[in-house]
């Protein structure tokens, strides 16, 4: 999950879809959790929901943007915030890892209480959604929820232009793959697959917008963004 820094904080927006705009223009027209990018329906997603902390609502630091898909997965009850990991917060990079065949898996050995933490978003916002449901902690989506096929998509596509990248590296063709990126989104999937190149991890988090540079060190690899993650 790519990490995000919303900027300064821009204070209360009534009615809260006012900050759709600044959102997207501070960290992209991306779902935050998902990663794909949103041509329209984009929500503005309530980190504690609305009708639970009525005043929070117009509240930008409890603001992200989300699809449909995670936003209607996402529990609407009570929520403590220090019970999951946040964009905004963590160096969500390191909390998840992306295969191939769509899946993100949680990333464990942080300890007891991160990891529990780092579960429990991970099944909250239905990132364990997969057909092959075999695999502990997975579960099947429904039929309305394409949000593996598109990161299954996504990794093929990323694949391919690394195998382009390999046969003809240049400069254009570099930053014409970092552009594809930018306007498909999933920044987690790209930065996975070309995770080996120094040159496009840099170029990555430089197009997307929003990309919490403090995330990532001189050499442009995740580094904990707090004291836990």
């Amino acid at each position: 999950m790519r990490p995000v820094n919303k900027g300064k904080d821009a204070g209360e927006f009534k009615p809260y879809q006012d900050a759709q705009n600044l959102l997207q223009e501070r960290i992209g027209e991306f779902c935050s959790y998902c990663e794909r990018w949103i041509a329209s329906a984009i929500h503005v997603e309530h980190k504690q929901p609305k009708n639970e902390y009525p005043k929070l609502q117009y509240s930008w630091q409890n603001f992200l943007l989300s699809c449909s898909n995670c936003n209607s997965t996402k529990s609407h009850g009570k929520l403590n915030l220090d019970d999951y990991v946040w964009p905004d917060v963590h160096n969500t990079f390191l909390a998840f890892q992306y295969a191939a065949e769509g899946k993100i898996h949680p990333v464990t050995g942080f300890g007891p209480s991160l990891d529990a933490r780092i579960d429990k978003t991970w099944k909250t916002l239905g990132l364990n959604r997969h057909p092959d449901t075999a695999t502990n902690g997975f579960e099947a989506p429904t039929t309305k929820d394409k949000r593996w096929t598109h990161r299954r998509d996504e990794w093929e596509k990323a694949h391919r232009r690394q195998i382009e990248l390999k046969k003809y590296d240049t400069p254009h063709l570099r930053g014409c793959i970092v552009d594809m990126a930018a306007s498909r989104g999933m920044f987690s999937i790209w930065f996975t697959v070309f995770s080996d190149d120094i040159d496009m991890r840099r170029r990555l988090i430089e197009a997307f917008i929003g990309t919490d540079k403090t995330s990532f060190d001189d050499e442009f690899q995740p580094v904990k963004r707090t004291a836990t993650l």
